[in-house]
């Protein structure tokens, strides 16, 4: 797997929680959906170069754990996303 498409992990790990943030309609996503989108995205061998996208993840899925809101959990994983930009080579 690319660092493209661990971006794009993250980019739908994010969608599943803004889809929270944003009412998700007839859908009810459960806390364990977002943590699992999360693990998802922690199982990624390439993030093991990147060590501050792998903090924000962690960071995310503890915030899940401890009920934080989804915005908050939403703004750590774009931190995470942020980071793995950052750590890409140029």
């Amino acid at each position: 797997m690319s660092a493209r498409s661990a971006a794009q992990r993250i980019r739908k790990a994010i969608a599943v929680v803004n889809a929270v943030v944003d009412g998700a309609g007839d859908e009810e996503i459960t806390p364990t959906e977002i943590a699992e989108a999360i693990r998802d995205c922690l199982e990624m061998a390439e993030l093991a170069g990147v060590p501050n996208v792998r903090k924000y993840l962690g960071e995310a899925l503890d915030a899940t754990s401890d009920g934080m809101p989804a915005d908050f959990v939403a703004m750590t994983l774009y931190a995470a996303l942020g980071a793995l930009q950052e750590g890409l080579p140029s």
